[in-house]
């Protein structure tokens, strides 16, 4: 944060894979995790470490929901399991990383909110992610 960088950076010196707008951190990559399972692929800990320093230079977000959701594939009640626990496995990370465990908030959706369509595996693909939400989710 001490060293100027690049616009196309959004003013860092190193190229960013979060945006902040005014109700999200933005990710610029998925997170990704094993088929079934809530463990974070190391993959994913360049996105994540990148998270967490947004959210250690950004003081004024008090609180970030951060939310699991599903394709529709496989049992509805297990897939909002999943997707609790590894919206909780982000947490972790990102308390380990140094932001306060207070911050976040985790839930899983499961199937219920998708953004594309379930009928394809590149909708099914988008349908699995992890959103990080700005406020206490009370919305």
């Amino acid at each position: 944060p001490d060293e100027p960088g690049t616009v196309e950076n959004q003013g860092c010196k190193a190229k960013q894979l979060v945006e902040i707008t005014k109700e999200k951190l933005v990710i610029l990559d998925k997170v990704f995790f094993g088929t079934g399972d809530a463990k974070i692929l190391p993959k994913s800990f360049l996105l994540l470490n990148n998270v967490a320093q947004v959210l250690k230079a950004q003081t004024q977000i008090k609180m970030v929901v951060v939310e699991g959701h599903t394709d529709n594939k496989g049992n509805a009640e297990q897939n909002k399991t999943l997707s609790q626990k590894r919206a909780e496995s982000v947490v972790a990370y990102l308390v380990k990383q140094g932001v306060e465990a207070e911050r976040l908030k985790a839930v899983g959706f499961g199937q219920e909110k998708p953004i594309s369509t379930n009928d394809t595996e590149a909708g099914r693909t988008e349908n699995r992610r992890v959103e990080f939400t700005i406020g206490d989710g009370a919305k």
